[in-house]
């Protein structure tokens, strides 16, 4: 499946198979020649943009996904046309004789002539292709400074008190431990885990419990995500961790920097640094932190364990592995949210309240989001079966908020991933549970089988009726 992404489709493929055809294994029509070397290059533009728009994701307009699709579509359709002709034509033997030579030619020349044809009206679809890109700019979309201001779905986590909280004393203990010793270092503590696992409500708590004193001189919290926008991180710490330097428009990220490590020189100082996801983010975040020996302290959270052990370089930390719920504490949390009360489930409801727990293997966000649906079902055992098969249906998940939240944050693990990683859990989604993927088979195998769902298929997550660790 090399070449093959669900971002691009198999224009990295069929870009590698038109250079083959234009080596000298393949003897073609010289007017075929100069067509596969045009599509060559307009495909190979288009390629770039095709992993432009991948990188945009949930950001296209519906011009901008009508062209993706049709690009793909043609990737598909230009590189089974050349597996055809490749396999019909065979690559020749340089040192046939003169008359084996003379006849295999003779016997391969409707092959050629056939394949200018077919080559003739790619070509036309590829230029077909090109214009509407021209015309729909979309080119310049991509550059636009004027881009959707995305809010992200995390950022009540940040603000907000929760209340009743399940399994948590444990953890902030664990973590307060881990962060207040006797030490006057500088010291980062990241809390590591998959998406909804509870890392940001775990990490404001924290938060919360050692930064109400007087013991730390400055507080801040701001979130990262995955596009780092470090200009306004910055200006964010900046507000909170001092009240006359909020007006700081005009202000570059160099001078941003000197300024907050500026006011942060000689004071003790409590950060929370939500969501990095790249290694590179920490260290431009970490050169606004002066090592202060004031017993400073920098709470991180991250879904990425090398981005954990980078926080923790030279700055004596280690990293918290956040685990999902345990049998008991998801229980209790789910029929919290249901009920309002932990007690036991109500005996109908027992074996369908096993199953959905099951299936959600320990992760908070998905436990409580869908206990928030049931809240407002009726208590019967019909309506909740019906309600667990419909879990993954489009409808169900655009329809009702919570869900969508969920599926927004849970989504970030799966749009981190590289293109073909990409493709291959897609391609893992057709398989129902439990099911034993064969690995050996045709080469094509797996290309030929994305192709017929990609068109169909939705992210992993909505598919699968694994707990969301297992992908996540």
């Amino acid at each position: 499946m090399a070449g093959v992404s669900a971002g691009t489709g198999a224009m990295g493929s069929l870009l590698g198979k038109l250079t083959a055809l234009l080596g000298d294994e393949y003897k073609l029509l010289k007017a075929v020649r100069k067509k596969i070397e045009f599509l060559k290059r307009e495909l190979g533009r288009m390629q770039v943009l095709l992993e432009k728009l991948a990188e945009m994701k949930g950001r296209l307009d519906g011009l901008a996904r009508g062209w993706r699709d049709s690009v793909r579509d043609l990737s598909y359709d230009m590189e089974d046309c050349i597996d055809h002709f490749m396999d019909r034509l065979g690559s020749g033997d340089a040192k046939r004789k003169f008359m084996k030579r003379t006849a295999r030619r003779l016997k391969t020349l409707w092959t050629r002539h056939d394949i200018a044809t077919q080559i003739k009206e790619l070509k036309a679809r590829v230029m077909e292709e090109s214009e509407r890109r021209d015309r729909y700019k979309l080119d310049e979309s991509c550059y636009s400074a004027t881009k959707t201001v995305e809010i992200d779905p995390r950022l009540t986590s940040l603000h907000e008190e929760v209340k009743d909280l399940v399994a948590m004393d444990d953890r902030v203990k664990q973590v307060t431990a881990l962060l207040m010793d006797e030490s006057m270092e500088l010291k980062v503590v990241p809390i590591v885990g998959s998406g909804g696992l509870g890392k940001t409500t775990l990490a404001m708590e924290v938060y919360r419990k050692i930064g109400l004193g007087e013991d730390f001189q400055c507080r801040a919290s701001v979130s990262v995500s995955r596009t780092l926008d470090l200009h306004k991180l910055l200006k964010d710490m900046l507000s909170q961790i001092d009240d006359n330097e909020c007006q700081s428009e005009g202000w570059n990220i160099d001078r941003l920097i000197r300024k907050t490590a500026q006011i942060l020189t000689g004071k003790r100082y409590l950060i929370v640094i939500d969501d990095v996801w790249k290694e590179e983010h920490w260290k431009l975040i970490k050169s606004a932190f002066p090592e202060n020996n004031n017993g400073s302290r920098i709470i991180a959270t991250t879904r990425i364990i090398g981005v954990a052990n980078l926080c923790c370089y030279s700055c004596g930390g280690q990293p918290y592995q956040m685990e999902p719920l345990g049998d008991v504490d998801s229980e209790r949390l789910f029929l919290k949210r249901i009920f309002s009360t932990d007690h036991s489930c109500p005996a109908e409801l027992k074996d369908v309240s096993n199953r959905i727990l099951e299936k959600y293997g320990g992760v908070p966000l998905a436990i409580i989001t869908f206990a928030s649906l049931l809240a407002n079902k009726k208590h019967n055992k019909d309506e909740w079966e019906r309600l667990q098969d419909s879990i993954g249906v489009g409808s169900l998940l655009e329809n009702d908020g919570n869900l969508k939240a969920m599926k927004d944050i849970l989504l970030l693990s799966y749009w981190d991933l590289p293109h073909h990683m990409k493709t291959c859990l897609l391609y893992l989604c057709i398989y129902p549970e439990d099911y034993k993927i064969k690995c050996k088979g045709q080469p094509g195998a797996c290309s030929s089988r994305l192709r017929r769902v990609q068109g169909r298929v939705r992210p992993l997550w909505v598919y699968s009726t694994q707990p969301f660790p297992t992908f996540l």
